[in-house]
Parts: C-alpha cells; structure tokens; sequence
C-alpha cells in the first residue's frame, strides 16, 4: 500500500470516529454527509507528509491536520451556497438536499469543530498553531470577498486575480504543510519555507484546475468548459482578453456579457484561447509557480524517503487529468 493511501485511510478512519453527533439532527446530519462524500483529503494528507520529514510520531498530528479538512469542508458548504451551486463531489450540495439556512449553521458548526480538533496540542506548539490558523482562516474569507467581487467587475488585472487565488486557495495548501512543521516543533525559518513552498504550489494547483475546466479530458468525468458558459473571470480568460485583438476582443466580451449556455460559445472562447496561445501561457505559469515550490523544498533538509512521498505527491496533482 503506498504511504498516501495508507494516510488517507488513516484520515478518513480517524474523521469516522469522531463522534460529531448532537440535536437537533438538521445540525449534525448535513455535517456527517459532507464528511463522508469522497475526498481526496489532500490537505491533511500534506500535513502528514509534511510532518514524516521531521518525526516519526505520525499521530501528533492527525487530529490538528483533520481541522483543516474540516475548515476546507466549511468553506465548501458555504462556497455552494454563494454561488447557488447544486452539486458537490457528485452529489447534492447541503443546501440543495436541506436549505440555505441549515448550510449556513452547520457550516458554522464544522468550523467549530475545526477549532475543536486542535484543542489537544502541547503547549509548546498550541499558540503559534492557533495563531497561524486563524491568521490563515480570515485569508481565506478574504479571498472568498474577492472572487465575489469579481463578479461584479468588468474587468480584472493578472495581478488582482493571482491574488484572490492565493488567498481563496494558496494560503490553505501553504499552511497545510506549515502546520507539519508547527507540530513538529521546527524553527520558524524552517515552517516559513514549508508554508511558502506550499502556497507556491497551491497556485500552481489552481492555475491547473482552470486550464483543466477549457483544456481537460472528458473522458475522467470532467465536465469541460464550465467556467465559460458561467462566465467565470479565470487566469486564461484574463490572458485572452489582454492577448486578444480589437475585433476578437469585443466578440469575446459580447458572448461573456450573456448567459447563452450554448456549446459554440465553449468551442468560439476555447479556440480564441489557442489561436493566442493562452494555453501554453497557462502552462508555462503554473509550470513556474510550481517548479519556484519545489526549489523551496529542497532548502529544507529532513528525512529522504518522507520528501520523496511528498514531491511525488505533488507530481501526481500537478499531473492530474481532471
């Protein structure tokens, strides 16, 4: 069994035994249903990996990597209800199979519970561990604030989008690697680097699931061109209307200022963006951004085998078909 999946299942096995249980059941339930649709549970998986690079004591810190997927899933609960999305990992979002309402006191609640699950660190790591994460948790919010934002907006800057996926995004992945490193008891130069190397990485990783929503494989279930039809203000939208001439330019703002669903308007944007070359400029980035992580890994000196786990797991996302 590779050390992701036994991880993985060491996760999910933990998130079962925690009894999130209480009444009224229109509280709980929504929270056990999120928790058990499948997840790749990358977030705490990172804090595991991250972890093994210093200490073999892997259960320090399974219980505070669990908060983070319970922060994630929070974000989630609250995320489809902004955006009136009905579908989550293949199934009803929360408010779609119960309500508004209830999605937003039992998202409430899990984040609650996030803060639970640290409650049980040493002293000599509790503070800065809390510290950092609600410092992470309000960039979090603030990002979510931005993407909101640009909605509304007619036009966004390469610079104003990177920076609402660090902060929506980034910051999670960053702090997830960080948090291994704070359990570990590591100087803080040392989780400085773990953080920015994850935050590097985590707008790698964002920058791909926009490529992949235009340039991914059907064929892994990937609903292809979604952020077009919905009008999504993504990295390879920003390029293409920057790269764009005049003409081609002003037709792909026309078909973006309507809410036509029609499959042309997929093939019109996603041709545009080839014939500019928006691919590869989105490759190239993320490319960079992730290769700028990696490098800041390997600064950092600790078990071989452990960093081994890590990069390859990596890899593995960046590599990812959909």
């Amino acid at each position: 069994m590779s050390k992701i999946k036994t991880y993985r299942e060491m996760i999910n096995s933990k998130i079962k035994n925690i009894r999130i249980i209480g009444s009224p059941d229109e509280l709980y339930k929504p929270i056990n249903y999120i928790l058990s649709l499948k997840s790749k549970r990358v977030r705490p998986i990172l804090s595991l990996l991250s972890y093994s690079l210093f200490d073999k004591k892997i259960e320090k810190v399974t219980g505070p990597s669990i908060a983070l997927e319970f922060f994630h899933n929070f974000t989630l609960i609250h995320d489809d209800i902004m955006d009136n999305a009905d579908i989550r990992r293949g199934k009803n979002t929360i408010h779609k199979k119960w309500n508004k309402n209830i999605g937003i006191l039992s998202g409430d609640l899990l984040m609650i519970f996030a803060f639970k699950m640290l409650e049980n660190i040493d002293d000599e790591s509790f503070k800065k561990t809390f510290k950092r994460f609600n410092n992470i948790a309000i960039k979090v919010c603030e990002g979510q604030q931005y993407d909101m934002n640009f909605e509304t907006k007619s036009q966004i800057s390469e610079e104003e989008y990177l920076t609402m996926i660090t902060l929506k995004t980034a910051v999670l992945i960053g702090f997830s690697l960080e948090l291994g490193g704070l359990i570990a008891n590591q100087e803080k130069g040392i989780t400085e680097k773990l953080y920015c190397a994850g935050e590097k990485i985590g707008i790698s990783f964002q920058l791909m699931d926009d490529y992949l929503d235009v340039f991914g494989n059907s064929e892994f279930g990937k609903k292809i061109g979604g952020d077009i039809l919905s009008n999504k203000k993504t990295y390879l939208i920003i390029k293409l209307l920057e790269k764009s001439n005049s003409n081609d330019k002003k037709t792909i703002l026309k078909l973006m200022n309507n809410d036509d669903q029609d499959e042309n308007k997929i093939k019109f944007i996603t041709d545009m963006m080839i014939k500019y070359q928006i691919d590869k400029i989105s490759k190239n980035k993320m490319d960079s951004f992730f290769k700028e992580g990696i490098e800041l890994l390997n600064d950092i000196s600790g078990n071989s085998i452990s960093f081994t786990n890590l990069k390859n797991y990596f890899k593995k996302i960046r590599n990812r078909q959909s």
